[in-house]
C-alpha cells in the first residue's frame, strides 16, 4: 500500500514539472528577450520632428489656399464684387484684394465702367438732337433737291450768324479750300460753301468736302425729307456708332492696361518683389481707373475745355501703380527655420 502510494506521488511530482522543466531565469525570459531600450523604440524611432512634418509641410503661406494667404488654415477672404472693386481701385492698400480678382469679374467690371462713361457722353448729347424741331429747321433752308449726283435749287441761299456762314448756290459748280479759308480770315468759325457738285466745309481749322457723284444716282434729299426723314436716320446713326466707340473703348482700355503691364513689372523688380504676373497686370487695370474717371468727369462739365495731356495721364496712373504694388504681398517663399541640432556642414 505505501508503495503503491509513494510510485503514485511521484508520477504527479513529475507530470507538474520541476523547477527545471517549468523554466529556468533564461528560460522564462530576461530583459534582454522582453525587450530593451532599443528594441521597444526610443525617441527616433517613435518619430521626430521632421517626420511629423515641418512647417512647409504642414502647410505654409505659399502651400495653403493659394497666393496672399498668410496662416496656411487660415480661410481666405471673398473677392470684392463689382461695386467694391470700384471703391478698392481708389486705395493701394486694398490692391492685395484686387488681385484676387477672377478674369471674368475683372472684364465685367471693365465693361460696366466704360458702358456708364459711354451713357453719361451718350445721353445728354441725344437729348439735345431729340430737343431739336426737325421741322423748323427745315423751314430755314431753301428749296433745293440732291439727286443724280447734283444739286437743284431755284434762287441761291446765305445764312451768316454770329461765327458761321453758309452759301449754296447751282450757278457754281464747287468750291475750294482757299474759298473757305479766305471767309474763315473774315473771323467766322463755321463755313459751309455748297455748289451743284461739291459741298466744302471747314470748322475749327480742319477743311472736308464731298462731291455729290460720289454718293451714287440713287441718293435723294430734298428739304421736305429733312423735315420728316432725317431725325430718325440720324438717331439710328448716331446709336450705332456710340455701339462701335463703347466696344473700342473696352479693347483700348485693355489694351493700355497691357502696356502699363510692362511697367508694373519693372517697377516690382526695383522693389525686389516676387509677384505673379497675372496680379500685376489685374493691378494694371484697377489703376487705370483713377484717370479715366477723371478724364470722363471733365468731359461731362458744360463749358469746360479741359483735357489732361496723355503723358501727365501715364505718369500718375504709373506712380498709382507703384503705391499699390508696394503693398502687395511678396510672393518669395520665405527660408526654412533652423531646428534644433541642425547646423552647418
Amino acid at each position: 500500500m505505501d508503495n503503491q502510494y509513494n510510485q503514485q506521488s511521484n508520477t504527479e511530482l513529475n507530470q507538474q514539472g520541476n523547477p527545471y522543466q517549468q523554466g529556468n531565469f533564461y528560460q522564462q525570459g530576461n530583459s534582454y528577450q522582453q525587450g530593451n531600450f532599443y528594441q521597444q523604440g526610443n525617441p527616433y524611432q517613435q518619430g521626430n520632428p521632421y517626420q511629423q512634418g515641418n512647417y512647409y509641410q504642414q502647410g505654409n503661406s505659399y502651400g495653403g489656399s493659394g497666393y496672399g494667404n498668410y496662416g496656411g488654415n487660415v480661410e481666405p477672404q471673398k473677392a470684392p464684387n463689382v461695386f467694391q472693386q470700384f471703391v478698392f481701385s481708389f486705395v493701394p492698400n486694398l490692391y492685395d484684394r484686387l488681385i484676387k480678382v477672377k478674369v471674368g469679374s475683372m472684364i465685367g467690371f471693365v465693361t460696366l465702367l466704360v458702358l456708364a462713361a459711354t451713357l453719361l457722353s451718350f445721353v445728354p448729347m441725344m437729348t439735345g438732337f431729340l430737343s431739336i424741331d426737325m421741322e423748323e429747321l427745315a423751314e430755314r433752308l431753301p428749296e433745293f433737291t440732291l439727286k443724280n449726283g447734283r444739286m437743284y435749287m431755284e434762287e441761291d441761299f446765305v445764312f451768316d450768324e454770329g461765327n458761321v456762314f453758309v452759301y449754296m448756290t447751282e450757278e457754281i459748280d464747287s468750291f475750294s479750300y482757299d474759298d473757305a479759308a479766305e471767309i474763315i480770315d473774315e473771323g467766322y468759325r463755321d463755313v459751309v460753301l455748297v455748289g451743284r457738285d461739291r459741298i466744302s466745309i471747314m470748322q475749327n481749322g480742319e477743311y472736308q468736302q464731298l462731291d455729290f457723284g460720289d454718293l451714287g444716282d440713287s441718293f435723294e434729299l430734298s428739304r421736305e425729307w429733312i423735315a420728316t426723314s432725317l431725325a430718325p436716320l440720324v438717331m439710328l446713326i448716331l446709336i450705332g456708332a456710340y455701339m462701335i466707340y463703347f466696344l473700342w473703348r473696352i479693347l483700348w482700355y485693355f489694351l493700355c492696361a497691357a502696356v502699363y503691364l510692362l511697367f508694373a513689372m519693372l517697377i516690382a523688380s526695383v522693389m525686389s518683389k516676387q509677384v505673379p504676373g497675372e496680379a500685376l497686370f489685374r493691378t494694371a487695370v484697377y489703376a487705370k481707373v483713377l484717370m479715366f474717371v477723371v478724364v470722363t468727369f471733365l468731359d461731362l462739365i458744360p463749358l469746360v475745355d479741359i483735357s489732361v495731356p496723355l503723358l501727365l495721364r501715364a505718369a500718375i496712373t504709373i506712380a498709382f501703380m507703384g503705391f499699390a504694388i508696394r503693398k502687395l504681398p511678396d510672393n518669395r517663399p520665405t527660408p526654412a527655420p533652423m531646428m534644433m541640432g541642425q547646423g552647418w556642414r
